[in-house]
């Protein structure tokens, strides 16, 4: 069985990024990985990666341009409604965008819609709310 080792974002300011995510969702910097152009953090067994713009050339991908809509959507599991409650407040003070406030999914899931600092869709899920 093959497993997801690793999703990354590109953005002008990597840093921050990685810091915005590393403090709403207190991930651990894999720091043998830091560069001038890469922040590691782990995610239980996966890494969230964050790579400076440079990494599209360096990669042979091209970037992507403006205007073209959602390509992704990270979603971060919580154990209670009042820990992603918490983090809410956390992403929206550090940057973050509420989208969609907390709500039930049809599935019963407790979630919220957010973006990023850099626009980038968030979804923080609680599948078992009590």
């Amino acid at each position: 069985m093959n497993t997801l080792m690793q999703v990354s974002l590109f953005s002008d300011d990597f840093v921050a990024l990685s810091e915005f995510y590393r403090d709403v969702f207190h991930l651990t910097e894999n720091e043998s990985l830091r560069s001038d152009v890469f922040r590691g953090y782990m995610a239980g067994e996966c890494m969230v990666g964050f790579s400076a713009l440079a990494a599209y050339e360096m990669l042979d991908l091209t970037p992507r341009a403006a205007g073209e809509g959602d390509q992704t959507a990270f979603t971060f599991r919580f154990d209670t409604k009042a820990a992603l409650d918490t983090a809410v407040e956390t992403a929206t003070a550090r940057g973050a965008t509420l989208i969609k406030p907390q709500f039930m999914t049809y599935y019963n899931w407790y979630m919220a819609v957010l973006r990023d600092p850099d626009g980038n869709g968030l979804r923080l899920a609680c599948p078992t709310p009590e």
